[in-house]
């Protein structure tokens, strides 16, 4: 048997991305967050970008090239840039007898630290004391518990756990109550404690705090020797407290959610527009227009300017692109859920990214990446595009029905029941299918806790969350 290596020459083809592609799709997929930070970042690499800032400037076009300047100067890219001014969308200005917006933040809250420390300052406390409490509070997290043990403390600042534990005591008198607790039962504990409410209510919280998250009302009023309105009322109480004291405070910076699409109603159609204001707008760096007008340059600037030109007009095409594929899928949305526009999430109907792919001639993998991380604005609220998307479920009459839809009447389904009797998962999928929906008892399940709804034993008798 011969062995041996040889070289062979073979022909294949095979899809190969290039770099301006792979940024287009990338460009298409970014929420608008994420186009900002890459625009930000692309202006600062790219000398021939900058950010369109002022509203009303003056945008270059093919007349402010002078006459005897060569267009090759500027290449056909360039041209086709000049002539183009057309824009997609609006662009919203104040109008003469608005008041115009400021750019400061709103007054920002304090945060839980920053409210304990001044409570701490008014207090009578030797210097030991103090440093212990200072200490104390930086271990206090957002949510108001107590990260660190006091042995922990004490070993960290020298001094003994009795010192730490009397300072605690005095940091779980301070505003809000249950501040300063380890635990979850500590901390309704101690709030139960300061609104003086009743043994009943202390006892639950301390020894059948686990069974009542279970809903075993009646094992506890068993055990206590005590009706089970008693202990009803008790889970009402204990409702009342809050088992995150800190989370009234400052913590994260809010998100707030920027809708890359808006719908309006006129009339009795809808109009899809373009939130340009959702992202910088970009245009060509002025000085390289007048290095290309004067021409002279050497062979290495000129390809410099080309190539950075050339990966300027890009992005912008690639935004453009954006703008265009977004307005699209929405046009097509708008069209196939009119009646949830019109009427709500009841009218939702099922709809796939196959459906919308082929209504806006493009691949489903295009519509995919465009909806992602998107929101859009119209007269019901702020929505994700994926919202619009749904799976259907079979009515009873063969035809089929969102499964948001399906999910909103299983919310009004529960919000209607007896407290004192919830519903279980089979009498809500019989509950539905009266409605027209044939869902089976395990989508139901599936659907519940989608919505966050506790199942019936937790929904009983108010423990519902």
């Amino acid at each position: 048997m011969r062995t041996g290596q040889d070289i062979t020459v073979k022909q294949t083809q095979k899809t190969v991305l290039g770099a301006e592609l792979k940024e287009s799709i990338a460009v298409l997929q970014f929420s608008s967050q994420e186009l900002i930070n890459y625009v930000e970042q692309q202006v600062v690499e790219n000398p021939l970008l900058e950010l369109k800032e002022e509203e009303g400037e003056s945008e270059t076009t093919l007349n402010e090239i002078k006459d005897g300047d060569s267009v090759e100067d500027y290449g056909s890219d360039w041209v086709e840039y000049f002539c183009d001014s057309s824009d997609l969308g609006f662009i919203s200005t104040p109008a003469a007898d608005q008041a115009p917006v400021s750019s400061e933040p709103p007054c920002r809250l304090p945060t839980l630290y920053e409210h304990l420390i001044g409570q701490l300052g008014f207090l009578r406390l030797g210097k030991n004391d103090r440093l212990i409490g200072e200490y104390i509070i930086g271990n206090i997290g957002a949510d108001g518990y107590l990260k660190a043990t006091t042995e922990e403390i004490a070993v960290s600042l020298g001094v003994s756990v009795e010192s730490v534990e009397d300072v605690l005591k005095i940091i779980r008198t301070m505003d809000p109550p249950g501040v300063g607790a380890r635990t979850l039962k500590e901390c309704l504990y101690l709030q139960a404690e300061r609104l003086g409410m009743g043994h009943t209510v202390k006892t639950i919280i301390s020894d059948h705090l686990e069974e009542l998250a279970a809903g075993k009302i009646a094992r506890i009023a068993n055990r206590l020797g005590v009706l089970t309105d008693q202990v009803v009322e008790a889970v009402k109480a204990i409702r009342s407290l809050d088992p995150r004291p800190g989370s009234v405070f400052a913590g994260e910076p809010v998100q707030y959610i920027v809708p890359d699409l808006l719908i309006e109603k006129t009339g009795g159609e809808y109009e899809v527009l373009v939130n340009d204001s959702a992202y910088p707008r970009l245009r060509i760096n002025h000085l390289y227009q007048e290095l290309l007008r004067k021409g002279g340059l050497n062979q290495d600037t000129k390809v410099f300017i080309q190539n950075k030109l050339k990966q300027a007009l890009w992005l912008i095409k690639s935004i453009e692109k954006r703008q265009l594929t977004l307005h699209k899928i929405a046009g097509v949305l708008v069209e196939m859920q009119r009646g949830f526009l019109d009427e709500g999430v009841s009218a939702l109907k099922p709809l796939t990214l196959k459906e919308v792919a082929e209504a806006v001639g493009l691949h489903q993998s295009t519509v995919s990446r465009a909806i992602a991380n998107k929101y859009v604005q119209c007269p019901r609220g702020i929505f994700k595009l994926k919202f619009f998307f749904n799976s259907a479920v079979m009515e009873r009459s063969g035809s089929s029905i969102a499964a948001q839809s399906v999910k909103h009447w299983i919310k009004e389904i529960v919000a209607a029941e007896n407290p004192s009797r919830p519903l279980s998962d089979k009498q809500i999928a019989r509950a539905l299918y009266l409605r027209g929906a044939k869902v089976s008892r395990r989508t139901v399940a599936k659907y519940r806790a989608d919505l966050s709804i506790p199942g019936a034993a937790k929904r009983r008798s108010g423990m519902r969350t």
